[in-house]
């Protein structure tokens, strides 16, 4: 069951990205096969994806773990 929603804005912010930055990212997380938003039947419209707040922010911490020097 997924955490509390967020926009794409709001997960970048949490993730200390730019909204770009996160969308790139996120993509080459779903080439990966990881894919932090909710399934497209729960997004208020085709074009507006809401994402897992408390796995964005896991997948930030671990971000940093691996980029920290």
């Amino acid at each position: 069951m997924a955490g509390r929603l967020m926009t794409t804005a709001q997960a970048a912010a949490l993730a200390g990205m730019s909204p770009g930055a996160f969308r790139k990212a996120m993509t080459l997380e779903r080439r990966r096969g990881r894919d932090y938003r909710l399934p497209p039947a729960e997004w208020p419209d085709a074009r507006t994806p809401l994402w897992d707040a408390d796995a964005v922010g896991n997948w930030s911490r671990e971000r940093r773990r691996r980029v920290a020097p």
